[in-house]
């Protein structure tokens, strides 16, 4: 049973950072840094316009990184306070998951299935 919980919380935390698009917001951040750039090495604007674009540009990647936090804290909280709320009715127990959860063969085995799920997404997802 704490196994199946183990895996619940691997696959709940990848299933809200999806849902929630983490990923790509992540992505997002990284452009966004690009563009601040951008505004800083663009000799056409004078010291004011560079200041109101970079305030746009920091208050976005402010939102982002609430976003990011909130979402990174939800993926992993969700499925790690349903174990905690199980324990507590006897089904499995929270200690354990988290020990399946550390073990090398376990993380060995979340990485390669991961990698192949991603590659067959891939592979199936027209482009």
């Amino acid at each position: 049973m704490n196994l199946a919980l183990a895996v619940f919380v691997v696959v709940g935390f990848a299933g809200v950072l999806e849902y929630l698009d983490l990923p790509e917001r992540a992505r997002g951040v990284g452009k966004r840094s690009q563009d601040a750039l951008a505004v800083l090495q663009n000799d056409s604007l004078d010291d004011r316009e560079k200041e109101e674009a970079l305030q746009g540009h920091a208050r976005r990647l402010f939102g982002l990184l609430g976003i990011l936090g909130g979402g990174s804290i939800l993926a992993l909280g969700g499925p790690l306070a349903t174990v905690w709320g199980l324990e507590r009715i006897g089904i499995g127990s929270f200690g354990a998951v988290l020990r399946i959860l550390q073990r090398l063969d376990f993380l060995a085995a979340t990485i390669a299935v991961g990698l192949l799920g991603y590659l067959l997404v891939r592979f199936l997802r027209p482009s």
